[in-house]
């Protein structure tokens, strides 16, 4: 049996999956551990797995920062070095965190931007086979520029370009990095030497479908897709009694969510959901969420967490911020989609669900208006298409197990060079 450790900092979105892929892992015999933040403890440690601490409170460090608020809603920010220090600040603390709940792994796997970044270098340092895990495809690539910097392509000779200038973006937390280093024993490293290094040979595992995202052409072998993660399945699901009664009493209503979305702005975000739902003469359930959206209303219900995997499927379309857990949620259920994405990923999932045949149109969350959401609500839930593609996609989706494929291709890195 093997002690697996798992590096995830964040979202509830940048966890979840994890417990997934931790269940197929545990199912082979070896034994999880999951660093993440106080706020998931008991998330982990409720599904059967060892919880090691990581610093920080990602939703309120979002509130308290105007920076923050600025991005998360997807506007358009100049670099200041204002921005930089909040930056490098909220990751103060993080790598040593992340290097102490890696003690005792025999492998080590990174999650997201965060987890990689450091824990690339712990695996050095520790001497134990590693990998990067990836919800978004963060491979360089010429087929498209990176995802959380732009939607358009560049060429192929541009969008690499593209993506060794978002490479740049680690310079600023590099005294970090390397402060990690010396303490577990390793020389300083420059950002080129060790990017060029990790970019060439550490193996990373992405959790979502090909049928979503086609693997990119140039992609070297060791970048695998392997299907989804999905998040551990409650046994038995008991709704509130007012969203039952409100299922019951009518048509499938629409959902509005955005998630781990710690936005100053629900009270707008709200009353034009409320509103555009009923200009479109349809039901509303809106899910409270860190952007606390909420309405009175008697065509709208607020409600707090309820399982995607039960309460999508009762929808007659999702109207979400596109993070990538929330988007691979959609899908699997099988209904359409209308995105409103902000910040990083959300854009790039947003055109993809378009794209896919999924969702009429896409709006960013600054420029959302009763008329268009309306319009697009309108669109997903009277034109059978959306329905029918979104319904195609889900049984492709069903057919897979990307934890267990996932799990197999971890089970191999002990026999890979270090």
């Amino acid at each position: 049996m093997s002690t697996i450790v798992i590096l995830t900092f964040g979202t509830y979105g940048d966890v979840a999956p994890y417990l997934g892929l931790a269940g197929a892992l545990r199912d082979r015999g070896h034994h999880v551990a999951i660093a993440s933040q106080e706020r998931y403890r008991e998330l982990v440690a409720g599904a059967g797995f060892e919880y090691r601490h990581l610093p920080k409170d990602t939703e309120q460090e979002t509130r308290d920062s105007t920076t923050a608020q600025d991005l998360i809603d997807g506007r358009r920010m100049k670099p200041s070095r204002h921005a930089v220090r909040e930056m490098t600040e909220q990751m103060q603390g993080v790598g040593p965190a992340m290097a102490d709940a890696s003690q005792g792994a025999d492998i080590l796997l990174c999650s997201g931007p965060v987890g990689a970044l450091f824990g690339y270098h712990i695996a050095e340092a520790l001497g134990v086979p590693s990998a990067a895990l990836y919800l978004q495809p963060l491979a360089p690539t010429g087929d498209f520029a990176p995802p959380v910097l732009t939607l358009r392509s560049f060429g192929r000779l541009g969008n690499r370009a593209m993506w060794r200038m978002g490479a740049l973006g680690e310079k600023v937390y590099l005294p970090q990095v390397n402060q990690v280093r010396r303490d577990l024993g390793l020389p300083e490293a420059s950002r080129r030497s060790y990017q060029a290094r990790r970019d060439a040979s550490w193996p990373v595992l992405f959790g979502f479908s090909e049928h979503v995202v086609p693997r990119p052409s140039d992609w070297r072998a060791g970048l695998r897709m392997t299907g989804y993660w999905w998040p551990p399945e409650p046994a038995d699901v008991t709704p509130p009694a007012s969203l039952a009664e409100f299922l019951a009493d009518g048509p499938p209503p629409v959902f509005v969510g955005f998630g781990s979305t710690a936005s100053a702005t629900g009270d707008r975000l709200s009353r034009i959901a409320a509103d555009a739902a009923r200009r479109a003469g349809l039901r509303v359930v809106l899910q409270s969420g860190w952007a606390g959206l909420r309405s009175d209303e008697d065509h709208a219900l607020t409600i707090d967490a309820v399982p995607y995997s039960w309460l999508f499927p009762r929808m007659a379309a999702v109207v979400h911020h596109c993070g990538a857990g929330t988007t691979a949620a959609g899908l699997r259920a099988g209904v359409p989609a209308v995105p409103v994405p902000g910040i990083m990923d959300q854009p790039y999932w947003a055109q993809r669900l378009v794209r896919l045949g999924v969702a009429p149109d896409m709006r960013r969350r600054p420029d959302l208006d009763v008329d268009w959401l309306a319009g697009a609500l309108r669109t997903a839930t009277s034109d059978p298409g959306y329905r029918d593609r979104a319904q195609e996609l889900s049984a492709l989706l069903a057919a897979e197990d990307g934890a267990a494929t996932a799990a197999r291709a971890i089970e191999e890195l002990p026999d890979q060079p270090v």
